[in-house]
């Protein structure tokens, strides 16, 4: 009867051992599924440690997708595997499309700002409007003059700038001056009909620029302003102080 009990004590000694030897057996499978699982999240997360602002959106845009795939009570709950990984893909070329959209936007917006800064730029040189004819070479901000103007107590006397600009005596040759009288008084009205042609030949691309000199002996502001405004009619001016 005691050896009865002996072998059921060792018995029972010899499961209880083997239950203990499989917890731990469990215990580090267990263990190394979880290093092993903890080792893939680390590679995984490398993954995503450069990713910029884009990326991001792209993955959202994915994840939406997946999103509405895995929602049973949804269109997606009867898709196919085959549905399934069709719609990603076209979520991720989606994701693609509008990555270089906004790629393109970026680009163009630079852009622009670049052209704002570039008339905001000139505008400050010339004032708003279209640009010099004549600028020194080499130059952005120096204009050349076509004429020296006085105004006087009968009008106004164009003379040429030849003998200041002399390379642009060719540029002068080309321009429809033949009917602009000079060293001449030009009433308003005769000032404007002579200097038109020039003035019409490129309206829309650029304006040339008067040297004005005021040599009234009188103090007549309006004899002055009228013939002022007469020359802006058709030029940009400077008045000589």
């Amino acid at each position: 009867m005691s050896d009865l009990k002996e072998r059921r004590r060792q018995l029972l000694n010899l499961t209880i051992t083997e239950i203990i030897l499989m917890l731990l057996f469990l215990i580090l499978l267990i263990t190394a599924h979880l290093i092993a699982k903890n080792n893939e999240l680390i590679k995984a997360s490398k993954k995503f440690e450069n990713l910029n602002e884009t990326d991001v959106l792209t993955l959202t845009t994915i994840k939406d997708t997946i999103d509405k795939i895995k929602n049973e009570n949804g269109e997606y709950a009867n898709m196919t595997p085959e549905d399934f990984s069709r719609t990603v893909t076209i979520a991720i070329n989606e994701a693609e499309k509008n990555k270089e959209a906004g790629q393109k936007n970026i680009t163009l917006t630079n852009k622009l700002k670049d052209a704002e800064g570039e008339v905001k730029r000139l505008n400050e040189k010339y004032g708003v409007g279209i640009p010099p004819c004549w600028i020194k070479d080499g130059t952005i901000d120096n204009k050349e003059y076509l004429y020296d103007a006085i105004i006087n107590d009968n009008g106004i006397i164009l003379n040429n700038t030849d003998s200041r600009y002399s390379h642009r005596i060719n540029d002068r040759k080309k321009l429809p001056l033949n009917n602009v009288i000079e060293g001449t008084v030009l009433s308003i009205e005769e000032f404007l009909k002579q200097t038109l042609a020039v003035y019409e030949l490129k309206k829309d691309t650029c304006r040339h620029y008067i040297s004005i000199y005021d040599k009234m002996l009188t103090n007549n502001k309006n004899h002055w302003n009228k013939n002022l405004d007469a020359i802006e009619d058709h030029f940009y001016k400077y008045i000589n102080k």
